[in-house]
């Protein structure tokens, strides 16, 4: 079976590319949708531009414009695009329209009838998060990663309250294409370079 990827998620400031750089994990996320973690175009591009080229760069999007979405990752120099609102088909045909980067949709899993959403979207990944009224991710909450079990694929992104202390079961339990952290790689509300190390040595140390 192949070895999970892992993603860091909501880097902002220089330190957290150097951190990621040191660490080297698959992924590197940038939030563009309102956030304690929200970075501008200009500023994602400049840490882009520091960003080991191995290490590819991920865009999170609530309810933007196709247009604005494509261009910001233009500008930003992104390579996927994570889309965390509520992006239909539609919405998805006119921004492959736009853009040659891949996308991602989040899922916010509350029940077992939340993963029908899935069916019909043209993506490359789902990115499957816990439901938080009100919220669209990002909020360190987890899910019943059972709920999963009827899935019947495994090519998914798990999102939602992982960390060193959780990260090896979730690993073991769902096997997931890639497991993505922002709030567990955090130490008071930043990112911690001895924790995302941690991290990415679990994910690389597992089989």
């Amino acid at each position: 079976m192949q070895m999970s990827k892992i993603k860091i998620c909501g880097l902002f400031r220089p330190e957290d590319i150097a951190a990621v750089n040191k660490a080297k994990p698959d992924y590197a996320g940038f939030v563009f949708a309102p956030s304690r973690r929200q970075v501008s175009p200009d500023r994602a591009a400049r840490l882009i531009a520091q960003l080991d080229p191995a290490i590819l760069p991920v865009g999170v999007f609530v309810n933007e414009s196709p247009t604005a979405t494509a261009r910001i990752a233009a500008r930003a120099g992104l390579r996927v695009i994570q889309l965390h609102g509520e992006e239909d088909a539609a919405y998805l045909d006119q921004l492959r329209s736009l853009t040659d980067c891949e996308v991602w949709k989040a899922i916010r899993v509350k029940d077992a009838s939340s993963l029908s959403t899935m069916k019909g979207l043209n993506v490359e990944r789902f990115l499957l998060d816990a439901y938080v009224k009100g919220e669209y991710g990002g909020c360190g909450e987890s899910f019943r990663w059972e709920l999963l079990n009827g899935l019947g694929r495994s090519d998914f992104i798990l999102a939602g309250g992982l960390h060193e202390g959780n990260l090896g079961e979730a690993l073991h339990t769902v096997r997931p294409y890639c497991v993505d952290l922002s709030s567990g790689a955090e130490t008071k509300g930043v990112k911690d370079g001895g924790k995302i190390a941690s991290l990415v040595s679990i994910v690389r140390s597992f089989s």
